[in-house]
Protein backbone atom coordinates (compact mmCIF):
# COMPACT_ATOMS: atom_id res chain seq x y z
CA UNK A 1 0.00 0.00 0.00
CA UNK A 2 1.23 3.15 -0.75
CA UNK A 3 1.40 5.75 2.20
CA UNK A 4 1.23 8.86 -0.22
CA UNK A 5 -0.15 8.18 -3.63
CA UNK A 6 1.28 11.09 -5.61
CA UNK A 7 -0.57 9.22 -8.34
CA UNK A 8 -3.94 11.71 -7.67
CA UNK A 9 -1.97 14.81 -8.13
CA UNK A 10 0.50 13.72 -11.30
CA UNK A 11 -1.02 15.66 -13.68
CA UNK A 12 -0.46 19.18 -11.43
CA UNK A 13 2.48 18.17 -9.02
CA UNK A 14 4.99 19.87 -11.57
CA UNK A 15 2.85 23.02 -11.33
CA UNK A 16 3.46 23.54 -7.44
CA UNK A 17 6.80 21.88 -7.04
CA UNK A 18 8.44 23.67 -8.86
CA UNK A 19 11.53 24.52 -6.54
CA UNK A 20 14.87 24.27 -7.43
CA UNK A 21 17.10 25.25 -4.51
CA UNK A 22 18.67 21.85 -4.28
CA UNK A 23 19.69 21.36 -7.69
CA UNK A 24 23.26 22.71 -7.43
CA UNK A 25 23.96 20.36 -4.69
CA UNK A 26 23.06 17.26 -6.39
CA UNK A 27 24.44 17.89 -9.40
CA UNK A 28 27.87 18.76 -7.48
CA UNK A 29 27.83 15.81 -5.65
CA UNK A 30 26.77 13.18 -8.96
CA UNK A 31 29.63 14.86 -10.91
CA UNK A 32 31.89 13.40 -8.89
CA UNK A 33 30.99 9.77 -9.42
CA UNK A 34 31.83 8.45 -12.93
CA UNK A 35 29.88 5.09 -12.60
CA UNK A 36 26.62 4.19 -12.61
CA UNK A 37 23.99 6.62 -10.63
CA UNK A 38 20.44 5.82 -8.84
CA UNK A 39 17.86 7.88 -7.95
CA UNK A 40 14.90 6.38 -5.67
CA UNK A 41 11.78 8.03 -5.64
CA UNK A 42 12.10 10.59 -8.40
CA UNK A 43 8.56 11.51 -8.87
CA UNK A 44 8.34 13.35 -11.95
CA UNK A 45 12.24 13.91 -12.60
CA UNK A 46 12.08 17.58 -10.97
CA UNK A 47 15.97 16.81 -9.72
CA UNK A 48 16.79 13.67 -12.49
CA UNK A 49 16.47 15.63 -15.50
CA UNK A 50 19.35 18.89 -14.75
CA UNK A 51 21.40 15.67 -14.13
CA UNK A 52 20.38 13.81 -16.93
CA UNK A 53 21.69 16.95 -18.93
CA UNK A 54 24.71 17.08 -17.37
CA UNK A 55 25.74 13.86 -18.65
CA UNK A 56 24.63 11.65 -15.46
CA UNK A 57 24.49 8.28 -15.97
CA UNK A 58 20.88 7.38 -14.20
CA UNK A 59 18.25 5.13 -13.42
CA UNK A 60 15.26 6.25 -11.72
CA UNK A 61 13.01 4.72 -9.51
CA UNK A 62 9.73 5.35 -8.11
CA UNK A 63 6.55 3.44 -7.07
CA UNK A 64 3.91 5.92 -9.01
CA UNK A 65 3.60 5.49 -12.66
CA UNK A 66 1.35 8.25 -12.60
CA UNK A 67 4.32 10.10 -11.70
CA UNK A 68 6.90 8.50 -14.01
CA UNK A 69 4.82 8.90 -17.32
CA UNK A 70 4.87 12.76 -16.08
CA UNK A 71 8.64 12.10 -16.10
CA UNK A 72 8.60 10.01 -19.21
CA UNK A 73 7.14 12.78 -21.70
CA UNK A 74 9.49 15.39 -20.47
CA UNK A 75 12.68 13.17 -21.67
CA UNK A 76 12.72 14.39 -25.13
CA UNK A 77 14.85 11.51 -26.31
CA UNK A 78 16.94 10.84 -23.62
CA UNK A 79 16.57 7.44 -22.78
CA UNK A 80 17.44 7.22 -18.73
CA UNK A 81 15.99 3.74 -17.24
CA UNK A 82 12.97 4.94 -15.50
CA UNK A 83 11.65 1.96 -13.35
CA UNK A 84 8.36 1.65 -11.05
CA UNK A 85 8.88 -0.32 -8.20
CA UNK A 86 8.67 0.42 -3.98
CA UNK A 87 12.17 0.81 -2.69
CA UNK A 88 11.48 -1.46 0.29
CA UNK A 89 11.36 -4.51 -2.90
CA UNK A 90 14.14 -2.94 -4.82
CA UNK A 91 15.52 -5.16 -7.21
CA UNK A 92 17.47 -4.30 -10.30
CA UNK A 93 20.58 -6.19 -12.13
CA UNK A 94 23.14 -3.54 -11.54
CA UNK A 95 24.88 -2.02 -8.79
CA UNK A 96 25.49 1.55 -8.74
CA UNK A 97 28.47 3.60 -7.29
CA UNK A 98 25.70 6.19 -5.91
CA UNK A 99 22.43 5.99 -4.59
CA UNK A 100 20.28 8.76 -3.51
CA UNK A 101 16.59 9.98 -2.43
CA UNK A 102 16.06 13.25 -2.53
CA UNK A 103 13.67 15.93 -1.11
CA UNK A 104 12.89 14.19 2.36
CA UNK A 105 11.37 10.95 0.63
CA UNK A 106 12.70 8.60 2.86
CA UNK A 107 10.51 9.80 5.86
CA UNK A 108 7.40 8.78 3.69
CA UNK A 109 8.25 5.32 4.41
CA UNK A 110 6.32 5.61 8.05
CA UNK A 111 7.52 2.00 9.28
CA UNK A 112 10.43 1.64 10.69
CA UNK A 113 10.61 -2.07 9.75
CA UNK A 114 10.51 -0.61 6.37
CA UNK A 115 12.77 1.18 6.21
CA UNK A 116 15.23 -0.96 7.88
CA UNK A 117 13.98 -2.87 4.65
CA UNK A 118 14.66 -0.59 2.14
CA UNK A 119 17.90 0.46 3.71
CA UNK A 120 18.50 -3.41 2.71
CA UNK A 121 18.11 -3.32 -0.19
CA UNK A 122 19.89 -0.40 -0.93
CA UNK A 123 23.02 -1.36 0.32
CA UNK A 124 22.65 -4.47 -1.72
CA UNK A 125 22.65 -2.45 -4.71
CA UNK A 126 25.45 -0.14 -4.05
CA UNK A 127 29.42 -1.24 -4.91
CA UNK A 128 31.94 -1.98 -1.77
CA UNK A 129 32.81 1.48 -1.41
CA UNK A 130 29.38 3.23 -2.96
CA UNK A 131 28.10 6.21 -1.20
CA UNK A 132 24.08 6.52 -0.45
CA UNK A 133 22.57 9.84 -0.17
CA UNK A 134 19.45 10.32 2.53
CA UNK A 135 17.99 13.87 2.72
CA UNK A 136 15.81 14.67 5.98
CA UNK A 137 14.03 17.41 7.79
CA UNK A 138 15.85 17.67 11.01
CA UNK A 139 13.20 16.73 13.43
CA UNK A 140 13.67 19.20 16.15
CA UNK A 141 12.69 22.42 13.03
CA UNK A 142 10.58 20.29 11.31
CA UNK A 143 7.99 19.35 14.05
CA UNK A 144 7.77 22.93 15.45
CA UNK A 145 6.07 23.72 12.22
CA UNK A 146 3.23 20.99 12.39
CA UNK A 147 1.42 22.94 14.57
CA UNK A 148 -2.42 21.76 13.13
CA UNK A 149 -2.89 25.19 11.48
CA UNK A 150 -4.49 25.70 7.47
CA UNK A 151 -2.00 27.31 5.79
CA UNK A 152 -1.70 28.02 1.90
CA UNK A 153 1.39 26.53 0.02
CA UNK A 154 0.75 29.07 -2.65
CA UNK A 155 -1.38 30.27 -5.69
CA UNK A 156 0.14 28.88 -9.23
CA UNK A 157 -1.07 30.00 -12.90
CA UNK A 158 -1.56 26.62 -14.85
CA UNK A 159 -2.29 25.58 -18.13
CA UNK A 160 -5.19 26.86 -20.05
CA UNK A 161 -5.55 29.82 -18.04
CA UNK A 162 -6.21 28.11 -15.02
CA UNK A 163 -5.33 28.61 -11.27
CA UNK A 164 -4.04 26.39 -8.70
CA UNK A 165 -4.17 27.01 -5.44
CA UNK A 166 -2.94 24.38 -2.56
CA UNK A 167 -3.22 25.02 1.43
CA UNK A 168 -2.50 22.39 4.18
CA UNK A 169 -2.16 21.41 7.16
CA UNK A 170 -0.51 19.13 9.18
CA UNK A 171 0.80 18.20 12.96
CA UNK A 172 3.05 16.17 14.77
CA UNK A 173 1.96 12.85 17.01
CA UNK A 174 5.16 12.42 19.37
CA UNK A 175 3.83 9.19 19.97
CA UNK A 176 4.09 7.90 16.46
CA UNK A 177 6.52 10.61 15.69
CA UNK A 178 4.91 11.22 12.77
CA UNK A 179 3.81 14.25 10.42
CA UNK A 180 0.17 13.86 8.93
CA UNK A 181 -2.14 15.83 7.83
CA UNK A 182 -4.01 16.93 4.32
CA UNK A 183 -3.19 18.94 1.71
CA UNK A 184 -5.97 20.67 -0.35
CA UNK A 185 -5.84 21.52 -4.24
CA UNK A 186 -8.09 23.83 -5.83
CA UNK A 187 -8.41 24.97 -9.22
CA UNK A 188 -10.50 28.06 -10.98
CA UNK A 189 -11.04 28.58 -14.67
CA UNK A 190 -10.01 32.21 -16.14
CA UNK A 191 -13.50 33.65 -14.24
CA UNK A 192 -12.50 32.11 -10.85
CA UNK A 193 -14.90 29.13 -11.07
CA UNK A 194 -14.00 26.14 -9.12
CA UNK A 195 -13.46 23.89 -11.87
CA UNK A 196 -11.57 20.88 -9.56
CA UNK A 197 -11.18 20.14 -6.21
CA UNK A 198 -9.33 16.87 -4.54
CA UNK A 199 -7.16 16.22 -1.29
CA UNK A 200 -4.21 14.20 -0.82
CA UNK A 201 -3.66 12.86 2.72
CA UNK A 202 -0.22 12.53 3.87
CA UNK A 203 2.32 11.07 6.56
CA UNK A 204 5.89 10.86 6.98
CA UNK A 205 8.32 10.36 10.17
CA UNK A 206 10.72 12.64 11.34
CA UNK A 207 13.63 10.37 11.16
CA UNK A 208 16.67 10.17 14.31
CA UNK A 209 19.94 10.54 14.29
CA UNK A 210 19.95 7.23 16.55
CA UNK A 211 17.70 5.05 13.93
CA UNK A 212 20.39 5.98 10.99
CA UNK A 213 23.25 5.26 13.27
CA UNK A 214 20.99 2.31 13.72
CA UNK A 215 21.09 1.52 10.10
CA UNK A 216 24.55 2.17 9.61
CA UNK A 217 25.60 -0.72 11.92
CA UNK A 218 23.28 -2.90 10.61
CA UNK A 219 24.03 -2.69 7.38
CA UNK A 220 27.76 -2.06 6.71
CA UNK A 221 27.58 1.77 6.18
CA UNK A 222 29.94 4.41 7.56
CA UNK A 223 28.86 8.35 7.80
CA UNK A 224 30.65 10.29 5.75
CA UNK A 225 29.24 13.86 6.53
CA UNK A 226 25.95 15.29 7.82
CA UNK A 227 24.88 18.81 6.35
CA UNK A 228 22.12 21.11 7.84
CA UNK A 229 21.61 22.76 4.58
CA UNK A 230 21.97 22.33 0.65
CA UNK A 231 25.59 24.10 0.17
CA UNK A 232 27.20 21.33 2.04
CA UNK A 233 27.03 23.72 5.76
CA UNK A 234 27.76 21.94 8.49
CA UNK A 235 24.88 20.24 10.66
CA UNK A 236 23.70 22.10 13.82
CA UNK A 237 20.74 21.95 15.98
CA UNK A 238 19.46 24.58 14.32
CA UNK A 239 20.03 23.54 10.68
CA UNK A 240 16.71 23.13 9.07
CA UNK A 241 17.62 19.58 6.89
CA UNK A 242 19.82 16.73 7.85
CA UNK A 243 21.09 15.13 5.49
CA UNK A 244 23.46 12.27 5.85
CA UNK A 245 26.26 11.00 2.92
CA UNK A 246 26.78 7.29 4.12
CA UNK A 247 29.32 5.25 2.13
CA UNK A 248 29.37 1.23 1.92
CA UNK A 249 32.40 -0.29 4.00
CA UNK A 250 34.83 -2.32 1.75
CA UNK A 251 35.36 -6.24 3.42
CA UNK A 252 38.48 -7.33 3.66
Amino acid sequence: MKNIDFGFVADIYDDYVNVDFDIPFYQSICKGYRGNVLELMCGTGRVSLPLIENGINLTCVDYSQEMLDVFSKKLNGKTPLLICQDICELDIDNKFEFVFIPFNSFSEITDSKKRKIAVKKITEHLVDGGDFLITLYNPEYRKLAADGNLKCLGKYDISNDRTLIVTYYNSFDSTSNLVSGTQFYEIYDRKNKLIDKRFLNIAFSLISHDEIDELCNEFNLAVKGIFGDYHFGNFSDNSQFMNYLLTKRVIV
